[in-house]
């Protein structure tokens, strides 16, 4: 008797020995009568898992109609979620499906609650999350579903729907995405067109970061201007970063200012300074055309910016005008880390992170000679003062020097500059700008001498770790080289001291190590410590390639040092195919362990790094190798929950045909499962898992004869 010539009372027994729902969908899938019999069946499993959250979040971001009605008709709650990140509601406004939507709000979803974040939070950990302000009407509007907002307005939402924390309104979001249309429905529907955020911003200020116009809908509709944000910025601040004149000249002709309200009373030029930082010469010349900024600077913070304005772009008129005719001070420095921060993530820091900066700080960083000149004729200082800590961290000359600017650094030598203050950090800057390294030790420049700061470095070992080889050709010379090795010699046991140069160098790379040896500078010790070796040979695997592992290899260091081998083959398998075949070539084995017992493959599972774990495999990594800690590839990858690794390795066994691996799917698949049922109300990680295990297992254990 076939199947379908069970009573029903049978089939319903079967099923119910079904564990999972996919194995419960395949059968009901196979004719229409089991269809019609075992779909009810299959709806109510799915809500005795996460109480149908899987399912009908499925239907929701699918606009899967039939689902939702099917799921809600077995008892699933509306707001049941799977591991979707948003809960069933949000999921259909973000996908535009407005019959979804019906159903849920039918089924007693309030789509204007603040009483939730809409988010879902059943795996959250700890208990902790940062809400991110959105609701279905601001999901919708971020997306473009102008259909889906009109219909959430219907439902009594208020278009001016925020969160207490973030503050943001859907008009806030359409503004920064350019839905010019969900603007305007928002606005006609009593959205208040000068909503401020929780930092203080505007829908006028998100559209003026590239949406012209967005920009003039707002104003045309009453949006101000000149509202301050939290970070004394205005919508002309925000064009400003933009880049766009349009969008500035927009504004200044609707009235935008460059003296707004500010709750402190401070009126810093941010619009100004923000376009000068970022090279929009066009916008620069525009304020200073439309705004007289020399006579509404009265205060130092405001001359200071207008001045590092001038130096950054090299406005040498302006610059001797505001020194000569206005009598600002040259050494009027920002020191106020608002003027130098952006509210928006795509402009941190628009001044830089050193702090604080003076005009020809900002001349030194763009390489502005004439202004340099100017500032220098006027009085402005290049060396800071000694109790000055900050500035002594950023001096013009380690500004021009960071920048590989030679010609300024030249200058601030020629005008007294102190190469050596604070010690050594100007060579160090210097390292990856050889002539600038010349410049620097033609003017006194001490190559020995000691950084001021945790590491204990100085100048040499820097350029030695950095692997700033051309630059280490200049410091050594024969005098210093000489220097060098009498300072080395001084130090006693000399075995440890070219251990220590030795570690040094490697983290410089190949050319490095080979340089030392040639100038006599790295002696190799008679005998490496097992544990510096292993160090070495790890730099060289991570970071240095075939050239210095060869090279180290040659010195007479050994590949399996520190009973590492495995850890340097993994770390070849996620880099270097090459390197990865060249340890094996020079001594390597595939299946060789870490000091801590587990193989390349393992690890590589470990760290889901899925094209390591395929050029083990094709170099004949051992897959059912059990290492010191119990562990073999597959259990490794089960309890990273890494279905596609275990699937690569399932394939790899039944390649090998003969029932390879079946006990070991047979043991693993048995502790998934019990994790499975252990965790079935929290997390969802086991069951694709476990489906792939158990289907592997039962084939290889049972095969359908031929």
């Amino acid at each position: 008797m076939g199947l379908l010539g069970l009573p029903v009372e049978i089939i319903l027994l079967i099923v119910s020995h079904l564990d999972y729902e996919y194995e419960v969908n395949a059968l009901c899938r196979t004719t229409r009568r089991l269809h019609e019999l075992l779909n009810p069946i299959l709806y109510k499993r799915s809500v005795s898992h996460r109480k149908g959250g899987y399912t009908l979040e499925w239907a929701a971001d699918h606009g899967s109609v039939s689902t939702c009605r099917l799921i809600l008709g077995a008892g699933a709650p509306p707001d049941a979620c799977g591991s979707k990140s948003w809960q069933p509601f949000a999921l259909a406004a973000l996908g535009g499906h407005n019959e979804i939507l019906e159903m849920l709000f039918e089924h007693g979803v309030d789509p204007s609650s603040t009483e939730t974040d809409w988010e879902n939070h059943l795996d959250d950990w700890g208990g902790f999350r940062r809400s991110s302000g959105m609701n279905p009407l601001s999901l919708a509007a971020s997306h473009g579903q102008t259909h889906t907002i009109k219909q959430l307005l219907r439902y009594g939402v208020p278009p001016d729907l925020t969160d207490d924390s973030v503050q943001q309104t859907a008009l806030h979001v359409a503004a920064l995405r350019g839905f010019d249309d969900i603007v305007g429905i928002l606005i006609d529907s009593g959205c208040s067109v000068n909503a401020q955020d929780a930092q203080g911003l505007t829908a006028l200020a998100c559209a003026a970061l590239g949406h012209l116009d967005i920009v003039q809908l707002l104003l045309s509709r009453g949006a101000d201007p000149n509202i301050v944000s939290e970070n004394m910025e205005t919508s002309l601040c925000m064009a400003s970063l933009s880049g766009n004149i349009d969008i500035v000249r927009c504004l200044l002709d609707h009235g935008a200012t460059i003296s707004p309200s500010h709750p402190d009373g401070l009126k810093p030029l941010l619009q100004l300074a923000y376009t000068a930082k970022e090279g929009y010469d066009d916008i620069v010349e525009l304020l200073l055309t439309r705004f007289d900024y020399v006579k509404s600077s009265t205060e130092p913070y405001q001359q200071a910016v207008l001045l590092c304005v001038a130096a950054l772009t090299g406005r040498t008129a302006l610059l001797t005008d505001l020194l000569s005719k206005y009598n600002f001070d040259p050494n009027l420095r920002i020191t106020d880390q608002r003027i130098l921060r952006s509210s928006h993530p795509r402009y941190p820091s628009q001044f830089g992170n050193s702090m604080p900066k003076t005009a020809i700080d900002c001349a030194a960083e763009r390489n502005e000679l004439a202004a340099i000149a100017i500032l220098l004729s006027h009085g402005a200082s290049i060396n800071p003062h000694l109790n000055d800590t900050l500035s002594q961290d950023r001096s013009p000359l380690l500004r021009a020097i960071s920048n590989g600017h030679k010609e300024a650094v030249a200058v601030l030598l020629e005008h007294g500059a102190n190469p050596n203050e604070p010690p050594g950090r100007a060579l160090v800057a210097a390292l990856q700008h050889p002539p600038v390294v010349s410049l620097l030790l033609s003017h006194g420049a001490d190559p020995m001498a000691n950084l001021e700061d945790s590491t204990g470095h100085n100048v040499i070992s820097s350029a030695i770790e950095s692997g700033a080889v051309d630059a280490l050709h200049i410091l050594l010379d024969p005098e210093t080289t000489k220097k060098l090795a009498d300072g080395l010699a001084s130090m006693g046991q000399p075995e440890k001291v070219s251990v220590a140069v030795l570690m040094d160098a490697v983290k410089g790379g190949e050319k490095t190590v080979q340089f030392l040896l040639d100038r006599g500078i790295l002696i190799m010790p008679k005998e490496v410590p097992e544990n510096a070796a292993e160090a070495c040979l790890d730099i060289a695997a991570q970071d240095g390639g075939i050239p210095l592992m060869r090279l180290l290899l040659d010195l007479g260091l050994d590949v399996h040092a520190g009973n590492n081998a495995g850890k340097l083959l993994q770390w070849a398998s996620m880099r270097d195919e090459e390197l990865l075949d060249f340890l094996l070539e020079n001594g390597c084995s595939i299946d060789d362990p870490t000091s801590q017992g587990e193989t390349a493959l393992v690890l590589a599972v470990r760290h889901q790094d899925t094209d390591g774990v395929q050029l083990l495999l094709d170099r004949k990594a051992d897959p059912l190798l059990v290492c010191a800690n119990g562990k073999t590839a597959l259990s490794a990858a089960v309890k990273e929950h890494d279905s596609w690794t275990v699937e690569l390795l399932l394939q790899v066994f039944e390649e090998k045909g003969h029932g390879f691996g079946v006990c070991e799917v047979e043991r693993v698949l048995k502790w998934a499962e019990t994790y499975e049922l252990l965790e079935r109300d929290n997390v969802n990680h086991w069951r694709d898992i476990v489906r792939v295990l158990r289907r592997y297992y039962w084939r290889t254990r049972y095969p359908v004869c031929p």
